[in-house]
């Protein structure tokens, strides 16, 4: 039969000085020990790195010290794809890389399929735009304004258009991202991990190179791109999403890993793009029958 443990507490005092007066300071104590007698009290202590697959070997095993969180879904896989690909290629930024353009090719038919929306949603733009010049006049917050979007919606699902549907790519790629900023916060081998100037894969980039790369490209993808938005105050908030992004991760510490595979994404989303519109160009949209007549006044 296994020893009783007790938790035992007690006083000790040490001594202070303070402004040049000696005082007596109380420290309580704490201890774990045997109520037996004479008995031997046996523990197990682990020191050492927060290694995967060292914490495996250990009985019970220990890898669950490593808490990729409730990302850890997608955390812990991307891991152990990342340093799969380390053994052909021995450099983690590198393996980011190759990593971020076999996840996008992986995601390329998302991109069709949102490449798709996008002529449907062009194909009917002016009909949309002329139900919302119907109802400019009106305040948001009358309720008139309801039934421009019920309008709206009834053109887009009697054409079967998803308005979601442009999104797709971007929104699959979210949970990597919270996935990659996990693991590169809580994997050891990452951590002091260089590639080119970064010194610190788990650190940010030192000269916010790859951060204005990354607004960059995202706004040659945007231009690349034809918008759906018709309303000109989500066209100018759209056209600013670069670079609140990259105000963002210059305020927050984001590590360079992050960023190395957004960037290495938006490269791979230029040329998706440029692809796409050399061999499946959106054509331009009709003109509305207000655009007709303003055109047939001014010749």
């Amino acid at each position: 039969m296994p020893d009783v443990l007790a938790l035992s507490a007690r006083q000790a005092t040490h001594t202070l000085q303070q402004d040049g007066k000696t005082q007596q300071d109380i420290l309580p104590e704490m201890a774990v020990g045997s109520t037996t007698p004479d008995s031997s009290l046996a523990l197990r202590l682990y020191v050492g790195p927060k290694d995967i697959d060292l914490l495996k070997t250990i009985r019970p095993p220990l890898n669950g010290l490593v808490q990729f969180g409730w990302t850890g879904f997608i955390a812990e896989p991307l891991f152990y794809i990342l340093r799969w690909i380390y053994h052909l290629i021995p450099n983690y930024g590198w393996g980011i890389i190759v990593m971020t353009i076999a996840i996008n090719m992986l995601l390329y038919p998302l991109k069709l399929k949102s490449w798709r929306s996008m002529q449907r949603m062009q194909k009917v733009a002016p009909e949309v735009r002329s139900i919302q010049d119907r109802y400019k006049k009106y305040s948001m917050r009358d309720p008139r304004k309801q039934e421009m979007n019920k309008e709206v919606m009834a053109v887009y699902s009697r054409e079967g258009i998803n308005p979601m549907g442009s999104c797709l790519p971007q929104l699959a790629q979210m949970p990597i991202w919270f996935g990659l900023y996990r693991m590169l916060n809580v994997t050891i081998e990452l951590r002091h991990a260089s590639w080119l100037w970064i010194h610190d894969l788990s650190g940010r980039d030192p000269y916010y190179i790859l951060t204005i790369s990354m607004a960059l490209l995202m706004y040659a993808a945007q231009k690349m791109t034809p918008m759906t938005v018709t309303d000109p105050g989500q066209q100018r908030m759209m056209t600013l999403m670069p670079i609140m992004f990259a105000g963002m991760f210059f305020i927050i510490p984001v590590s360079s890993g992050l960023i190395l595979y957004i960037v290495t994404q938006n490269a791979m989303a230029v040329l998706q793009q440029w692809h796409l519109n050399r061999n499946s160009p959106l054509k331009p949209p009709a003109k509305s029958k207000k655009q007709m007549d303003r055109a047939a006044l001014t010749k």
